[in-house]
C-alpha cells in the first residue's frame, strides 16, 4: 500500500503549501491571467512505441499504432507526444549488489536506467524539498530490507518526489506542474482555498458519484465536507485534480517500466489511478459547465489552464494506450475506463477543444 498525497501548490504559495500525509490508493495490490506555458501546444516529439522486458502481467504486446480514440489528433491532446521509457536495460547487477544502507543510490540508479523522468523528478524532489519535508525517497520508503521491496515502491516514489518538485516550484500564486523533462506549465491560482475554482468534494453530489461504489480514491481524494469549515484533502480545487493526475502518469509509467520485476506479485492499481482521475476531470469539467460558471470560465478561457488540461489528457492516453494489455497494471481498470468514455462526460473534451480553437 502506498502511502501520501501531496497536496497542490495552486494559490498557496512557496513555502505556504500543506504536505498531506494520509494513506493514498496508489498502486494498491490484489493479494496572474493565462500565466506562462512551456512549449504548451503540443509537446516534445519523438518515436513512441512499446519497448522492454516482458512482465509477468503481459498478456499480449502493446499495440499503440495510432491514436485512441478519445485524443484529437488536430489538438493539442492528440498532438501530445513522448518517448516512453525503454524499461531493456538490465537492472541485475543492482539487484545483486543492493545494500539497504545504499538504498537512496539504488533507487536514483534504478531510475536512470529505465525511468530517467522520474530519475529527474526524485531528484528534484530531494533537492528542493529537503528542508521543508524532508527526503521525499526517506519519506515514501518503508520497507528497505531487499531490493525488491524497493522495485516494489518505486513509483510511490517517483509519484510522491513529483508532488514535492512541483510544489516546490510554484510561485506565490500560480501553480506548477513538470509534465516530462521538456515540458512545464506555471499557471495562475485556481486554488479553491483562494476562492477560484471549486472543491473536488463536491464531486461527490454529482449524477455519476454512484457509478462507482468502490471507488476507493475517494475517500483520500475527495474526502470531508467543503462546508464545515474545516481543512480536509476534498477541500482542493481544479488546480489539485490536475496535479494528481500528473503524477498518477508518472506512477503508471514507472510501473510499466519495472514490470518484469515484478515477480510473483499481484497486480497494482496503476491503470486505475490514472483513469480515476481522468472521471475526475470530466466530472469537474461537467459540474463547473452547469453549475459554478466562474471556475468554468477559467478552465475554458485561461489558456494555460486548458493547455495543460488537455495536455495531461493526451499524455494519461498515451500510456493507457502503451499499457492497455498489461493485466498486471490494473485491477478494475477496465470498468474505470467505461465511466471514463461516457459520451456526456467526453463531450466536455469535446468544449475544451472548441475553445482551444480546434473546431
Amino acid at each position: 500500500m502506498a502511502c501520501a498525497a501531496c497536496d497542490s501548490p495552486g494559490g498557496s504559495g512557496k513555502g505556504q503549501g500543506t504536505f498531506d500525509a494520509t494513506t493514498s490508493p496508489s498502486d494498491a495490490t490484489t493479494s496572474p491571467s493565462d500565466g506562462a506555458v512551456s512549449d504548451a501546444t503540443t509537446g516534445p516529439t519523438g518515436p513512441t512505441g512499446p519497448t522492454g522486458p516482458t512482465g509477468p502481467g503481459d498478456t499480449t504486446s502493446s499495440d499503440t499504432s495510432g491514436p485512441s480514440p478519445v485524443v484529437d489528433p488536430g489538438c493539442v491532446d492528440g498532438q501530445y507526444d513522448e518517448v516512453p521509457p525503454d524499461g531493456s536495460q538490465s537492472i541485475s547487477d543492482l539487484v545483486s549488489s543492493y545494500s539497504a544502507t545504499d538504498y537512496q543510490q539504488f533507487v536514483d540508479a534504478v531510475l536512470a536506467r529505465r525511468y530517467p523522468l522520474g530519475q529527474q523528478l526524485v531528484a528534484s524532489g530531494v533537492e528542493l524539498g529537503q528542508a521543508r519535508f524532508g527526503n521525499c525517497i526517506e519519506q515514501f520508503t518503508s520497507n528497505r530490507g531487499s531490493a525488491s521491496s524497493i522495485l516494489e515502491q518505486l513509483s510511490t516514489v517517483v509519484h510522491e518526489c513529483g508532488h514535492i518538485t512541483d510544489l516546490s516550484s510554484a510561485g506565490f500564486s500560480t501553480s506548477f506542474y513538470q509534465v516530462n523533462a521538456d515540458l512545464d506549465f506555471e499557471c495562475s491560482s485556481a486554488a479553491a482555498r483562494a476562492g477560484k475554482t471549486f472543491e473536488r468534494s463536491r464531486l461527490n453530489g454529482d449524477a455519476y458519484a454512484s457509478l462507482n461504489p468502490d471507488d476507493f480514491y475517494r475517500d483520500v481524494y475527495l474526502d470531508g465536507d467543503p462546508d464545515d469549515g474545516a481543512f480536509d484533502s476534498g477541500d482542493q480545487g481544479y488546480d489539485s485534480v490536475l496535479e494528481e493526475a500528473t503524477q498518477y502518469v508518472n506512477s503508471l509509467a514507472t510501473d510499466w517500466t519495472l514490470r518484469d520485476q515484478r515477480g510473483s506479485f499481484g497486480a497494482v492499481s496503476a491503470r486505475d489511478g490514472i483513469l480515476t482521475f481522468l472521471w475526475y476531470i470530466e466530472r469537474y469539467i461537467h459540474m463547473a459547465r452547469l453549475e459554478f460558471p466562474s471556475t468554468y470560465a477559467l478552465i475554458t478561457t485561461n489558456a494555460c489552464w486548458r493547455q495543460l488540461t488537455l495536455t495531461i489528457w493526451g499524455r494519461a492516453w498515451q500510456y493507457l494506450e502503451l499499457t492497455k494489455n498489461v493485466s498486471s497494471l490494473g485491477i478494475d481498470d477496465d470498468f474505470i475506463e467505461s465511466l471514463v468514455l461516457d459520451p456526456d462526460l467526453l463531450d466536455e473534451l469535446d468544449r475544451l477543444r472548441e475553445a482551444q480553437g480546434c473546431h
